[in-house]
Protein backbone atom coordinates (compact mmCIF):
# COMPACT_ATOMS: atom_id res chain seq x y z
CA UNK A 1 0.00 0.00 0.00
CA UNK A 2 1.35 3.41 -0.92
CA UNK A 3 -0.34 6.61 0.23
CA UNK A 4 1.61 9.87 0.32
CA UNK A 5 -1.04 11.63 2.39
CA UNK A 6 -1.41 9.27 5.35
CA UNK A 7 -0.08 6.23 7.13
CA UNK A 8 -2.32 3.23 7.75
CA UNK A 9 -1.04 0.59 10.19
CA UNK A 10 -1.61 -2.98 9.02
CA UNK A 11 -2.49 -5.87 11.32
CA UNK A 12 -1.59 -9.27 9.87
CA UNK A 13 -2.46 -11.35 12.96
CA UNK A 14 -5.47 -12.97 11.24
CA UNK A 15 -4.29 -12.76 7.64
CA UNK A 16 -4.60 -15.72 5.29
CA UNK A 17 -2.40 -15.99 2.19
CA UNK A 18 -4.55 -17.22 -0.69
CA UNK A 19 -1.88 -17.58 -3.39
CA UNK A 20 1.51 -19.25 -3.67
CA UNK A 21 4.65 -17.15 -3.37
CA UNK A 22 6.46 -15.11 -0.75
CA UNK A 23 4.98 -11.92 0.69
CA UNK A 24 7.96 -9.59 1.11
CA UNK A 25 8.48 -5.95 1.95
CA UNK A 26 8.43 -3.99 -1.35
CA UNK A 27 6.16 -6.52 -3.06
CA UNK A 28 2.73 -5.67 -4.46
CA UNK A 29 -0.23 -7.56 -3.02
CA UNK A 30 -4.01 -7.56 -3.20
CA UNK A 31 -5.51 -7.16 0.26
CA UNK A 32 -9.01 -7.74 1.61
CA UNK A 33 -9.64 -6.48 5.11
CA UNK A 34 -11.48 -4.20 7.49
CA UNK A 35 -10.48 -0.77 8.78
CA UNK A 36 -11.22 -0.30 12.49
CA UNK A 37 -10.08 2.79 14.41
CA UNK A 38 -7.52 3.66 11.74
CA UNK A 39 -6.00 0.17 11.59
CA UNK A 40 -6.46 -2.10 8.57
CA UNK A 41 -7.01 -5.66 9.79
CA UNK A 42 -6.03 -7.91 6.91
CA UNK A 43 -8.26 -10.93 6.35
CA UNK A 44 -7.00 -12.24 3.01
CA UNK A 45 -4.11 -11.33 0.77
CA UNK A 46 -2.43 -12.64 -2.34
CA UNK A 47 -0.28 -11.91 -5.35
CA UNK A 48 -1.42 -9.74 -8.27
CA UNK A 49 -3.26 -11.32 -11.17
CA UNK A 50 -0.75 -12.19 -13.88
CA UNK A 51 -0.77 -12.21 -17.67
CA UNK A 52 1.18 -14.66 -19.75
CA UNK A 53 3.50 -13.30 -22.43
CA UNK A 54 1.12 -13.59 -25.36
CA UNK A 55 -1.74 -11.83 -23.50
CA UNK A 56 0.58 -9.03 -22.39
CA UNK A 57 1.84 -8.44 -25.93
CA UNK A 58 -1.74 -8.30 -27.20
CA UNK A 59 -2.64 -5.81 -24.47
CA UNK A 60 0.17 -3.27 -24.85
CA UNK A 61 1.53 -3.95 -28.31
CA UNK A 62 4.63 -5.58 -29.71
CA UNK A 63 6.79 -2.45 -29.87
CA UNK A 64 6.07 -1.55 -26.25
CA UNK A 65 7.17 -4.98 -25.08
CA UNK A 66 10.40 -5.34 -27.07
CA UNK A 67 13.21 -4.17 -24.80
CA UNK A 68 15.70 -4.72 -27.65
CA UNK A 69 13.83 -2.41 -30.08
CA UNK A 70 14.66 -4.98 -32.74
CA UNK A 71 11.22 -5.90 -34.09
CA UNK A 72 9.41 -3.01 -35.68
CA UNK A 73 6.13 -4.62 -36.68
CA UNK A 74 4.05 -7.78 -36.56
CA UNK A 75 5.11 -8.61 -40.13
CA UNK A 76 8.77 -8.54 -39.09
CA UNK A 77 7.89 -10.70 -36.10
CA UNK A 78 6.22 -13.27 -38.36
CA UNK A 79 9.23 -13.35 -40.69
CA UNK A 80 11.51 -13.90 -37.69
CA UNK A 81 9.19 -16.63 -36.48
CA UNK A 82 9.44 -18.40 -39.85
CA UNK A 83 13.25 -18.21 -39.65
CA UNK A 84 13.07 -19.58 -36.11
CA UNK A 85 11.11 -22.63 -37.26
CA UNK A 86 13.46 -23.20 -40.18
CA UNK A 87 16.85 -22.53 -38.59
CA UNK A 88 16.40 -22.54 -34.80
CA UNK A 89 15.43 -26.13 -34.07
CA UNK A 90 19.02 -27.18 -33.30
CA UNK A 91 19.90 -24.13 -31.22
CA UNK A 92 20.67 -24.75 -27.57
CA UNK A 93 22.19 -23.16 -24.49
CA UNK A 94 24.44 -25.06 -22.10
CA UNK A 95 24.13 -23.29 -18.75
CA UNK A 96 26.40 -23.64 -15.70
CA UNK A 97 26.24 -21.74 -12.42
CA UNK A 98 28.76 -21.37 -9.58
CA UNK A 99 31.70 -22.37 -11.77
CA UNK A 100 34.55 -22.37 -9.24
CA UNK A 101 37.62 -21.93 -11.43
CA UNK A 102 39.87 -22.25 -8.36
CA UNK A 103 38.82 -25.89 -8.06
CA UNK A 104 40.96 -28.19 -10.28
CA UNK A 105 38.16 -30.76 -10.44
CA UNK A 106 35.78 -28.12 -11.86
CA UNK A 107 38.31 -27.33 -14.60
CA UNK A 108 38.60 -31.05 -15.36
CA UNK A 109 34.82 -31.43 -15.67
CA UNK A 110 34.57 -28.36 -17.92
CA UNK A 111 37.19 -29.90 -20.20
CA UNK A 112 35.23 -33.13 -20.38
CA UNK A 113 32.04 -31.20 -21.16
CA UNK A 114 33.70 -29.19 -23.94
CA UNK A 115 35.16 -32.35 -25.41
CA UNK A 116 31.68 -33.84 -25.57
CA UNK A 117 30.24 -30.83 -27.40
CA UNK A 118 33.25 -30.07 -29.62
CA UNK A 119 31.86 -32.02 -32.62
CA UNK A 120 28.34 -30.61 -32.42
CA UNK A 121 27.00 -28.68 -35.42
CA UNK A 122 25.97 -26.05 -34.64
CA UNK A 123 27.84 -25.61 -31.39
CA UNK A 124 25.74 -24.70 -28.35
CA UNK A 125 25.96 -21.32 -26.66
CA UNK A 126 27.83 -21.81 -23.37
CA UNK A 127 26.59 -19.66 -20.48
CA UNK A 128 28.82 -19.56 -17.41
CA UNK A 129 27.37 -17.85 -14.33
CA UNK A 130 29.39 -16.96 -11.24
CA UNK A 131 30.59 -17.06 -8.65
CA UNK A 132 33.84 -17.97 -10.38
CA UNK A 133 35.73 -18.64 -7.15
CA UNK A 134 34.72 -20.62 -4.08
CA UNK A 135 35.33 -17.63 -1.81
CA UNK A 136 35.66 -13.86 -2.29
CA UNK A 137 39.23 -12.87 -3.18
CA UNK A 138 41.02 -10.15 -1.24
CA UNK A 139 42.20 -7.09 -3.13
CA UNK A 140 45.92 -7.61 -2.55
CA UNK A 141 46.24 -11.14 -3.93
CA UNK A 142 42.89 -11.63 -5.62
CA UNK A 143 43.61 -9.75 -8.85
CA UNK A 144 46.52 -11.94 -9.91
CA UNK A 145 44.74 -15.10 -8.76
CA UNK A 146 41.55 -14.32 -10.71
CA UNK A 147 43.54 -13.60 -13.87
CA UNK A 148 45.26 -16.95 -13.44
CA UNK A 149 41.95 -18.79 -13.07
CA UNK A 150 40.59 -17.31 -16.29
CA UNK A 151 43.90 -18.17 -18.00
CA UNK A 152 43.37 -21.79 -16.92
CA UNK A 153 39.89 -21.76 -18.42
CA UNK A 154 41.24 -20.20 -21.62
CA UNK A 155 43.80 -22.99 -21.99
CA UNK A 156 41.06 -25.62 -21.62
CA UNK A 157 38.85 -23.97 -24.25
CA UNK A 158 41.78 -23.59 -26.67
CA UNK A 159 42.40 -27.34 -26.58
CA UNK A 160 39.42 -27.51 -28.93
CA UNK A 161 40.11 -25.06 -31.78
CA UNK A 162 36.61 -25.41 -33.20
CA UNK A 163 35.09 -24.44 -29.84
CA UNK A 164 37.52 -21.56 -29.34
CA UNK A 165 36.94 -20.12 -32.82
CA UNK A 166 33.25 -20.83 -33.38
CA UNK A 167 31.74 -21.39 -29.93
CA UNK A 168 29.95 -18.58 -28.13
CA UNK A 169 30.61 -18.07 -24.44
CA UNK A 170 28.59 -15.78 -22.15
CA UNK A 171 30.01 -14.96 -18.71
CA UNK A 172 27.60 -13.55 -16.11
CA UNK A 173 29.06 -12.34 -12.79
CA UNK A 174 27.99 -13.67 -9.41
CA UNK A 175 27.64 -11.76 -6.12
CA UNK A 176 31.29 -12.33 -5.09
CA UNK A 177 33.00 -11.75 -8.44
CA UNK A 178 35.22 -8.69 -9.18
CA UNK A 179 33.54 -5.44 -10.08
CA UNK A 180 30.91 -3.22 -8.51
CA UNK A 181 29.07 -5.63 -6.23
CA UNK A 182 26.04 -5.40 -3.98
CA UNK A 183 23.81 -3.41 -6.37
CA UNK A 184 21.47 -4.65 -9.12
CA UNK A 185 21.82 -4.66 -12.02
CA UNK A 186 25.57 -5.10 -11.86
CA UNK A 187 28.08 -4.67 -14.65
CA UNK A 188 30.27 -7.33 -16.23
CA UNK A 189 33.54 -8.60 -14.80
CA UNK A 190 36.15 -5.92 -15.64
CA UNK A 191 38.20 -6.51 -18.78
CA UNK A 192 41.40 -6.36 -16.75
CA UNK A 193 40.74 -9.87 -15.40
CA UNK A 194 39.68 -11.43 -18.68
CA UNK A 195 41.95 -9.98 -21.38
CA UNK A 196 43.62 -13.32 -22.17
CA UNK A 197 40.33 -15.16 -22.63
CA UNK A 198 38.84 -12.39 -24.79
CA UNK A 199 41.90 -12.35 -27.04
CA UNK A 200 41.98 -16.12 -27.62
CA UNK A 201 38.28 -17.06 -27.57
CA UNK A 202 36.74 -15.25 -30.50
CA UNK A 203 33.13 -15.05 -29.33
CA UNK A 204 33.47 -14.51 -25.57
CA UNK A 205 31.05 -11.98 -24.11
CA UNK A 206 31.21 -10.72 -20.54
CA UNK A 207 27.67 -9.66 -19.76
CA UNK A 208 25.82 -7.86 -17.00
CA UNK A 209 23.70 -9.49 -14.30
CA UNK A 210 20.89 -9.89 -15.18
CA UNK A 211 21.52 -10.58 -18.85
CA UNK A 212 18.88 -10.65 -21.59
CA UNK A 213 19.20 -12.44 -24.90
CA UNK A 214 17.03 -12.82 -27.95
CA UNK A 215 17.03 -16.08 -29.87
CA UNK A 216 14.95 -15.33 -32.97
CA UNK A 217 11.58 -14.42 -31.37
CA UNK A 218 12.42 -15.90 -27.96
CA UNK A 219 13.44 -13.66 -25.05
CA UNK A 220 15.61 -15.29 -22.38
CA UNK A 221 16.61 -13.73 -19.07
CA UNK A 222 19.67 -15.02 -17.17
CA UNK A 223 20.00 -14.00 -13.54
CA UNK A 224 22.60 -15.04 -10.96
CA UNK A 225 21.27 -14.51 -7.44
CA UNK A 226 20.67 -16.41 -4.22
CA UNK A 227 16.97 -15.81 -4.75
CA UNK A 228 15.35 -18.47 -2.56
CA UNK A 229 17.57 -17.65 0.44
CA UNK A 230 16.90 -13.92 0.21
CA UNK A 231 13.15 -14.37 -0.01
CA UNK A 232 13.06 -16.75 2.91
CA UNK A 233 14.94 -14.25 5.05
CA UNK A 234 12.73 -11.30 4.13
CA UNK A 235 9.24 -12.77 3.82
CA UNK A 236 6.64 -11.14 6.08
CA UNK A 237 4.31 -14.15 6.15
CA UNK A 238 4.97 -17.84 5.68
CA UNK A 239 4.11 -18.99 2.14
CA UNK A 240 1.13 -21.20 1.59
CA UNK A 241 1.84 -24.92 1.80
CA UNK A 242 1.83 -26.85 -1.46
CA UNK A 243 -0.98 -29.38 -1.83
CA UNK A 244 1.39 -31.70 -3.70
CA UNK A 245 2.72 -33.89 -0.88
CA UNK A 246 5.23 -35.56 -3.20
CA UNK A 247 7.11 -32.28 -3.64
CA UNK A 248 10.04 -31.75 -1.27
CA UNK A 249 10.30 -28.72 0.97
CA UNK A 250 13.17 -27.25 -1.06
CA UNK A 251 11.27 -27.71 -4.32
CA UNK A 252 8.24 -25.96 -2.82
CA UNK A 253 10.39 -23.00 -1.77
CA UNK A 254 11.85 -22.79 -5.26
CA UNK A 255 8.35 -22.73 -6.74
CA UNK A 256 7.34 -19.95 -4.35
CA UNK A 257 10.40 -17.88 -5.31
CA UNK A 258 9.81 -18.24 -9.05
CA UNK A 259 6.12 -17.41 -8.71
CA UNK A 260 6.99 -14.35 -6.60
CA UNK A 261 9.31 -12.68 -9.11
CA UNK A 262 7.02 -13.47 -12.05
CA UNK A 263 3.88 -12.31 -10.24
CA UNK A 264 5.67 -9.13 -9.20
CA UNK A 265 7.07 -8.58 -12.70
CA UNK A 266 10.47 -7.82 -11.15
CA UNK A 267 13.60 -9.81 -10.32
CA UNK A 268 14.09 -8.22 -6.91
CA UNK A 269 10.84 -7.46 -5.04
CA UNK A 270 12.78 -7.06 -1.80
CA UNK A 271 13.58 -4.25 0.66
CA UNK A 272 16.37 -2.02 -0.59
CA UNK A 273 18.41 -2.78 2.52
CA UNK A 274 18.60 -6.40 1.33
CA UNK A 275 18.90 -5.79 -2.41
CA UNK A 276 19.94 -2.24 -3.44
CA UNK A 277 18.93 -1.18 -6.95
CA UNK A 278 20.61 1.20 -9.35
CA UNK A 279 17.41 3.04 -10.25
CA UNK A 280 18.61 4.43 -13.56
CA UNK A 281 18.75 0.85 -14.84
CA UNK A 282 15.87 -0.65 -12.87
CA UNK A 283 14.13 -1.47 -16.17
CA UNK A 284 16.72 -4.23 -16.68
CA UNK A 285 15.12 -6.08 -13.75
CA UNK A 286 11.54 -5.99 -15.04
CA UNK A 287 9.75 -9.17 -16.03
CA UNK A 288 6.72 -7.74 -17.80
CA UNK A 289 5.86 -9.16 -20.21
CA UNK A 290 7.14 -12.53 -19.05
CA UNK A 291 10.23 -13.72 -20.93
CA UNK A 292 9.99 -17.02 -22.74
CA UNK A 293 12.53 -18.38 -20.26
CA UNK A 294 13.90 -17.23 -16.91
CA UNK A 295 17.13 -19.03 -16.03
CA UNK A 296 18.23 -18.31 -12.46
CA UNK A 297 21.60 -19.41 -11.12
CA UNK A 298 20.56 -20.10 -7.52
CA UNK A 299 22.40 -22.05 -4.85
CA UNK A 300 19.54 -24.52 -4.36
CA UNK A 301 19.00 -27.82 -6.14
CA UNK A 302 18.32 -27.93 -9.85
CA UNK A 303 14.69 -27.41 -10.88
CA UNK A 304 12.42 -26.77 -13.85
CA UNK A 305 8.97 -25.19 -13.72
CA UNK A 306 6.65 -23.84 -16.38
CA UNK A 307 4.58 -20.97 -15.06
CA UNK A 308 2.10 -19.26 -17.37
CA UNK A 309 4.07 -20.34 -20.47
CA UNK A 310 7.41 -19.15 -19.02
CA UNK A 311 10.14 -21.77 -18.55
CA UNK A 312 11.77 -21.22 -15.15
CA UNK A 313 15.05 -23.10 -14.75
CA UNK A 314 17.83 -23.37 -12.20
CA UNK A 315 20.87 -25.39 -13.35
CA UNK A 316 22.04 -25.87 -9.76
CA UNK A 317 25.63 -25.25 -8.60
CA UNK A 318 28.11 -26.82 -11.01
CA UNK A 319 30.67 -26.93 -8.21
CA UNK A 320 28.38 -29.25 -6.21
CA UNK A 321 27.68 -32.37 -8.24
CA UNK A 322 28.70 -30.83 -11.59
CA UNK A 323 25.11 -30.17 -12.62
CA UNK A 324 24.22 -28.12 -15.67
CA UNK A 325 21.23 -27.77 -17.97
CA UNK A 326 20.73 -27.78 -21.72
CA UNK A 327 17.96 -25.44 -22.85
CA UNK A 328 16.48 -25.56 -26.33
CA UNK A 329 14.43 -22.39 -26.94
CA UNK A 330 12.68 -23.92 -29.97
CA UNK A 331 12.34 -27.42 -28.60
CA UNK A 332 12.28 -29.34 -25.36
CA UNK A 333 14.65 -29.03 -22.38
Amino acid sequence: MEDHTAQVPLNFSQASVLTDGFITENSIVLVEGEAIDGILYVHNMGSPIVENRSDAIKAIGLQNTDIFNSIGSLSEYEKLRDQEIEHGQDGMFVVLSDVYLDNPLVIEKIERMLEGYSDFTPLPIFVFMGNFTSRPLCASEGTKAMMGYFDDLTNIICKYPNVANEGRFIFIPGPNDPGVTGVLPRGPIPNYFTSSLRSKVKHAIFASNPCRMRFFTKEIVFFRDDMVGKMRRHCLLEPREDDDHETSGQRQLSRHAIKTVLDQGHLSPLPLSASPIYWQHDHALRLYPFPDALIVGDRVDQYYENYEECDAINPGPFSNGFNFVVYRPVGEI
